[in-house]
């Protein structure tokens, strides 16, 4: 079915591809609590609907410049359809991107080489950690790697295109393209997408063509989608700008949040988001320098460059977060499924034994080394000999039909059930490590919900320190936070709520001024820390 042209066996197994492909980005967008980082994304989003201010964008009342705002203008219009800002909401524009990424891989993948190559191509990036994990979190990071993926597709087509008129579609597309990426975590794509072309361009001489790649056009199709809301903005804080040489410039340079990774930490990362591809990352990395690949090494050289580069740039930088690496995994990704599909079908790189021992070690290992990581993670849990077994059962029969598909032959069949029980086997261990960690974000949700049920909506909730994102997004309403004491007897005395954890907390119940309404002694537990909270309210006050 992969290999011949029958219209209706392709759709039918794109049909199928792009099943795998949704249920890997959609499922249970819901089922876990939303974390700190994704509550920037939706208290932003909700207070842009309430205020109608969609040009600033500001987190619990307090200016939030600090990223540009197409994440929270795509939850806030979702939020105008579904009438509110939940764990769905904010995560399906990661989820529908992440399914953007898979088909335009299909498609440009399919007009670089084959059918084939493209559906595999495609179905490694849909079972990848790096595709199941930020396509369920609410952060512009899958929605950034859309765009840049869709920069370096575009461009390497547009690039070896024969005909004209396709050439200046698909540069537009580009710099469309290039100006969203901007507007979704801007200005990293610029240098994550300008480096990797110019030293493409320069190693392969390609100058000569940069003239058909509408550079005058294609710029100011750029500049009118990416600097509108930087220059508005800007204007409106009367151009005090440091937060943006903070966040860009400081960052980079490891003076602002500095990550004190090592050298080699993204080296990690890439073989983590690879998984469960781990074994191929190796090879993708080498075996493009071979000559036998032919017609296929230049494009292999321009993922190749597109990855390497991107690498070097991440790794030169002092502010290293792992989400940064997710914009250069498809590169990893495509070449990985170019790699497979010689190992199951064509065999001309490497040779069939070779390719039958990488292929049953790989069936071999993923079951084995998932069952462990789960147990590890789920050490001293209930009912974790029971999930084990179970998980080492399914995982079985799946590496034992997979297994019986390739002996017989069955290529076609064996990789679909290979894609099939990977994306089984990743939503199986991916909801296992979000499990570990979601009670203690559960604590935190329901802590803000009591707090929301006790504090009146017409009355003030103040914050005496740092108040959590997460509790702001399931409060529901702005908690303002004050810093002194004189703040807090101030309004305590005027009707105000006041919400206190950890050390304050034991500050204000030795004061016997202070009526303590309600306490929590876990309202936060991030891993082995436990964080106690109280709440504060003077019974005669006039509210």
């Amino acid at each position: 079915m992969f290999i011949t042209g029958d219209n209706k066996g392709r759709i039918g197994v794109i049909a199928g591809l792009l099943a795998v492909s949704a249920f890997c980005a959609f499922w249970a967008l819901s089922e876990r609590p939303l974390d700190d980082h994704e509550c920037y994304v939706t208290v932003t989003s909700r207070e842009m609907i309430q205020s109608g201010n969609w040009i600033m964008p500001t987190f619990n009342n307090q200016s939030r410049l600090q990223k540009t705002p197409l994440s929270y203008w795509l939850v806030a219009t979702l939020a105008k359809v579904t009438g509110k800002v939940d764990e769905f909401t904010a995560r399906l524009p990661s989820a529908l991107f992440a399914f953007l990424s898979a088909i335009a891989i299909l498609y440009f993948v399919n007009r670089w080489l084959t059918f084939r190559t493209a559906l595999v191509c495609t179905g490694v990036w849909v079972t990848s950690l790096g595709y199941v994990r930020y396509s369920h979190n609410a952060r512009p990071e899958m929605i950034l790697t859309f765009f840049v993926t869709l920069c370096f597709l575009s461009f390497y087509t547009a690039l070896t295109t024969q005909s004209r008129k396709r050439q200046v579609v698909y540069m537009v597309v580009f710099w469309f393209g290039f100006g969203l990426a901007n507007l979704a975590k801007g200005p990293v794509p610029i240098p994550l997408v300008l480096i990797p072309l110019f030293f493409y361009t320069a190693i392969f001489r390609h100058w000569r063509q940069v003239a058909k790649l509408l550079p005058v056009a294609g710029v100011m199709i750029f500049l009118a989608i990416m600097l509108p809301w930087p220059i508005v903005a800007a204007y409106k804080v009367n151009w005090d700008i440091t937060v943006w040489k903070r966040e860009f410039i400081d960052r980079f340079f490891g003076e602002y949040a500095k990550g004190n990774y090592p050298i080699y930490y993204y080296f990690l990362i890439m073989f983590k988001y690879a998984t469960p591809w781990v074994a191929f990352v190796p090879m993708a990395l080498i075996t493009p320098f071979y000559r036998v690949w032919e017609k296929k090494q230049p494009i292999m050289y321009f993922l190749w460059i597109w990855f390497i580069v991107d690498f070097a740039f991440l790794t030169l930088s002092g502010g290293k977060r792992q989400h940064y690496a997710l914009p250069l995994m498809p590169a990893m990704v495509i070449l990985t499924g170019i790699l497979l599909d010689d190992m199951v079908f064509i065999r001309k790189v490497f040779s069939p034994r070779f390719a039958k021992a990488v292929l049953l070690s790989h069936i071999a290992a993923v079951p084995i080394v998932a069952i462990v990581t789960v147990m590890a993670m789920l050490a001293g849990s209930r009912g974790l000999l029971s999930l084990a077994v179970t998980g080492a059962v399914i995982m079985a029969v799946g590496a034992l039909i997979v297994v019986l598909l390739f002996a017989k032959r069955r290529y076609s069949a064996g990789c679909i059930a290979v894609f099939i029980w990977s994306a089984g086997v990743m939503l199986t261990c991916y909801t296992e490590y979000r499990n570990r960690y979601s009670p203690d974000e559960q604590l935190t949700k329901l802590f803000a919900i009591t707090m929301a049920e006790k504090v009146p909506a017409s009355d003030k909730l103040v914050a005496y320190g740092t108040v959590l994102p997460e509790f702001v997004h399931y409060f529901g309403r702005v908690v303002p936070e004050i810093s002194t004491q004189a703040d807090v007897d101030g309004l305590y005395q005027q009707g105000c709520w006041i919400l206190v954890y950890g050390k304050k907390l034991d500050q204000l119940q030795k004061d016997s001024r202070f009526n303590l309404v309600y306490l929590s002694k876990d309202a936060v537990r991030h891993r082995e820390y436990i964080i106690p909270a109280g709440l504060f309210h003077n019974p005669h006050s006039s509210s």
